[in-house]
């Protein structure tokens, strides 16, 4: 026993030790060793998924049947030991994601990680997260639902009690298996819905740009919608009743990242050749191992349904029941503002509001840092406003108010989708749903097809929400939120099919103002191209449509480059990039991962942002000079071609430094020379997937040589932030990058028969890296394959290949 404890923590000190890993020797003598070591504690921790077991609080036996991919599927006669089995199994694949989670939510990943994390739990304990999760869990225990929680947790914590090998990065980092508690559910969806919410990091990089290149010149590059690009819905509401119903650094990291952007569409009965509504829908995020979905499939009396959940909160959030299916982007509605306070002096916790004083919460936060004798103590100011984020000077400081820092029933308007009949109770669970903001389409059986906005979306007394406003005039506030009866809806669009892309929402005569932070269109603009090239469709198109790697501006840039050709200005190319530029010019616009095009395309844009708006100049993070502790995900992701785009309009703009043609001269040598010497003198060779690897991270891969045993993929793959399926590098991260934003999840649900229903994840089931399930959807993800989503029992015993019982205990 103790020389096992002296191995571990003498590899403890390895592993925790970026200089040793530098030493290249080193490395290779400490190389298998480690991967023997990983093996053997990961191969000990792989469940027993044939297992029968007794748990204490138990009704009734629960059946587990895995199926091929090891998405269980579970049977109980009650909805307690439901979730106690979710909870149970949830646990059994991903305690690992789930500790790290619950560490970010309540910022305590310094004491495991170190000061590398510290700007993280900063950002945790200025937000609160796990204090809103308390309060939450105070707030709603009397309610029904919260029983499920309970038995969900109950779940979790059994297996943790009967655990014997943690997961192996318990192993690597020393940590401690902890119960799990109501709280640390709510915890995290809180962390969801903050990561859901892109407005106020859209205020403060528009800030920092004002006060770099002043407003107008600001203006010129600020995102604007694309006229020529989809709105959702002309007029906010339609419906068309066929049938009856009954700090801010940390956010650039891996933990506290915004979530991304998502497709999703609904299609009626009479334009599919099977003759019922479909629905799809694919949700863009980081591409990380394990991923953030777990597939699971729920059955008790009264409640059925299958889709993805997140590992440490219960029910399923994307997915069907037997008689409705759903799907969800993330609107990119405003509904989070900054606010500019005034405080009495530089030390004072008093602040001005109106003619009043005010007195603004402290509490001062310990975060304890491994290494570190003395903890970080963090002091949390808040307005009533919200938590203060940032210091501008001496008594002005910014806070921020955030519908998902305040009260909310987000984990109940899940639920009541989960069991959601029909469109009424469809729209009563969206009402529920105040945080986050998204667009859910809906189909039901009867072949009725909608749409919903989900989340409280403020009305401002004056702002615009575009800038940090006045906090301490008292004229700025928030004066009520839109109605939920007139937030965009449709039942059965005349045209027979819906979809939204992350896309502008509605026309601009709409009502009330829903911010403007939306993304470019284009992916929107490629599928109303494709929705209306035929009277009906199949599920082989909608296949392929969500792996579409056409690119709309990457057509609008070669008619930049042809432009070129017939001006004098052209004779100015050396002979080898005019060879380049031929290349470009004969290229299809489809981003596949082969596209020597598209490789042109991308090192093009690159060099065209670096050339206009220079490397150093504050238009991919400009409040990263103010020293803010956190990074805004950049305003201009998805935006940086409409600026280019709008710029060669404006040949007059202070923003040339020389003239539109010079530039564009110098970044077509740029790029011919970069791809020359990054992928050599054949251009065969110069292809975007070359430049563009799929690797789904896992968070220890930060390591070189764990990422070698845990990351998945390093797969040539295609398709940016504009193609349909969105394969974007993470902002900052352009080629060369490993970081993707991708589809996290794909599903085609045939209402007509639900057992044709098909879905794919990136990576796999299980996070254990020695488990058959870590990596294998991978192959197929990447092929645009699919499987099947597993519905009736008897498609269930088909693909059997796992089955276990969680039986009540016999004391």
């Amino acid at each position: 026993m103790e020389s096992s404890r002296l191995f571990e923590d003498g590899f403890f000190f390895f592993v925790t030790r970026p200089s040793l890993f530098d030493m290249t020797f080193l490395t290779k003598m400490l190389k298998p060793v480690l991967k023997w070591f990983i093996h053997k504690q990961a191969t000990n921790n792989l469940p027993n998924l044939n297992e029968t077991i007794h748990a204490p609080g138990l009704k009734s036996k629960v059946e587990i049947i895995r199926d091929q991919w090891s998405v269980p599927h579970i049977y109980a006669d009650n909805k307690e030991d439901l979730f106690f089995a979710q909870g149970y199994v949830h646990a059994q694949e991903r305690l690992w994601q789930m500790e790290l989670t619950r560490r970010v939510v309540s910022g305590r990943l310094s004491e495991v990680i170190g000061k590398d994390a510290l700007n993280v739990d900063r950002i945790a304990r200025i937000m609160g997260f796990k204090a809103l999760g308390q309060a939450d869990e105070k707030e709603f225990e009397a309610e029904r639902l919260f029983s499920y929680l309970e038995s969900y947790v109950k779940g979790i914590n059994y297996f943790i009690a009967t655990c014997k090998y943690p997961p192996v990065e318990f192993k690597l980092l020393k940590i401690a298996m902890e119960d799990w508690t109501v709280a640390d559910c709510f915890g995290m969806g809180r962390l969801l819905a903050m990561q859901m919410s892109q407005g106020w990091l859209h205020e403060l990089e528009r800030m920092g740009m004002v006060e770099v290149f002043g407003f107008e010149k600001t203006q010129e590059i600020f995102p604007e919608y694309l006229a020529n690009n989809p709105v959702c819905l002309k007029y906010g509401i339609e419906t068309n009743q066929r049938k009856g119903d009954g700090t801010l650094e940390a956010f650039k990291g891996p933990f506290l990242r915004p979530l991304g952007g998502s497709n999703n569409w609904v299609v009626a009965a009479d334009k599919m050749t099977t003759g019922a509504a479909a629905l799809c829908n694919d949700p863009h995020l980081l591409i990380n191992t394990p991923n953030i979905w777990y597939e699971n499939h729920l059955v008790a009396p009264d409640y059925e349904v299958t889709g993805v959940s997140i590992p440490g909160v219960p029910l399923v959030l994307i997915g069907h029941n037997a008689t409705i299916a759903w799907g969800a982007t993330l609107t990119y509605a405003d509904i989070q503002d900054t606010y500019i306070e005034k405080f009495t002096s530089e030390d004072s916790v008093q602040y001005h509001f109106g003619e009043r004083i005010l007195k603004a919460n402290v509490q001062v936060e310990k975060i304890y840092i491994k290494g570190e004798k003395i903890p970080h103590e963090e002091r949390v100011l808040k307005t009533h406003h919200g938590p203060v984020i940032l210091n501008i000077d001496g008594t002005h400081r910014i806070s921020l108010c955030s519908k998902a820092l305040q009260k909310n029933e987000m984990i109940f308007g899940f639920y009541e989708l989960n069991i959601a009949k029909g469109w009424n109770t469809f729209v009563g669970a969206c009402k529920k749903l105040t945080i986050p903001s998204l667009s859910l389409v809906y189909a039901d059986t009867e072949n009725n097809i909608g749409y919903y906005m989900t989340g409280e979306v403020p009305i401002r007394a004056r702002a615009k929400g575009l800038l940090p406003s006045n906090g301490y005039d008292g004229l700025h506030e928030w004066t009520g939120r839109v109605p939920f009866e007139e937030m965009p809806h449709v039942l059965n669009p005349l045209q027979g099919y819906y979809y939204t892309c992350n896309n502008k929402l509605v026309a601009d005569d709409f009502p009330y103002d829903l911010g403007n932070i939306w993304m470019n269109g284009y992916r929107a603009k490629r599928l109303d191209l494709l929705i209306n090239s035929k009277d009906k469709f199949s599920f082989e198109d909608f296949a392929a449509w969500q792996l579409d790697f056409v690119s709309l501006p990457g057509e609008a840039f070669v008619k930049l480059v042809q432009g070129l050709q017939g001006k004098e200005a052209y004779a100015k190319l050396s002979e080898k990039t005019k060879k380049t530029v031929d290349l470009f010019v004969a290229w299809d616009f489809n981003l596949t991962s082969d596209s020597v095009g598209g490789a042109i395309y991308q090192v093009l844009k690159q060099e065209l942002i670096d050339l206009i708006f220079d490397k150093s100049a504050p238009i991919r993070g400009a409040v990263t000079q103010k020293e803010l502790p956190i990074f805004v995900i950049s305003e201009f992701f998805g935006h940086d071609v409409t600026a280019i785009l709008r710029l060669f309009d404006k040949p007059d703009s202070t923003w040339w430094a020389i003239s539109p043609d010079e530039t564009l001269i110098k970044a077509l040598e740029k790029t011919s020379a970069y791809l020359s010497k990054t992928l050599g003198a054949n251009t065969d060779h110069w292809t975007w997937g070359s430049l563009h690897p799929m690797i789904a991270k896992h968070a220890l891969g930060v390591k070189p040589i764990l990422g070698e045993i845990f990351d998945t993929g390093n797969i040539p793959i295609g398709g940016d932030t504009d193609t349909l399926c969105q394969i974007s590098f993470v902002p900052g991260e352009h080629y060369g990058g490993k970081s993707l934003i991708g589809a996290s999840y794909r599903q085609m649900i045939d209402m007509g028969n639900l057992a044709n229903s098909k879905c794919i994840t990136p990576v796999g089931q299980s996070g254990n890296v020695q488990s058959p399930h870590y990596k294998d959807q991978m192959d197929l993800w990447v092929k645009g394959d699919y499987k099947p989503m597993v519905w009736t029992r008897a498609q269930v015993e088909q693909y059997k290949l796992y089955s276990g019982t969680i039986n009540p205990s016999e004391e």
